[in-house]
């Protein structure tokens, strides 16, 4: 198969998702254990930065998918 075959940029585009779902796994951990961290400190600083986090990571996302990809 050459490059120039329309199957090969098919597989490309799934590494693509592929990576961006690897990386979105990691940044949803790390997200994950820096919400229980701050949970020990303070449970309403907590909710206020999961919330807003939550929603920016949400619009950054959709933005991402929708009109950069």
């Amino acid at each position: 198969m050459n490059a120039d075959d329309g199957e090969g940029a098919g597989l490309s585009g799934r590494r693509e998702w592929f990576r961006f779902g690897v990386y979105l796994a990691f940044l949803y951990a790390t997200f994950t254990l820096g919400v229980f961290s701050l949970l020990r400190v303070n449970q309403s600083i907590a909710l206020v930065v999961t919330v807003g986090a939550s929603i920016a990571f949400g619009v950054a996302i959709t933005v991402y998918v929708l009109y950069l990809t």
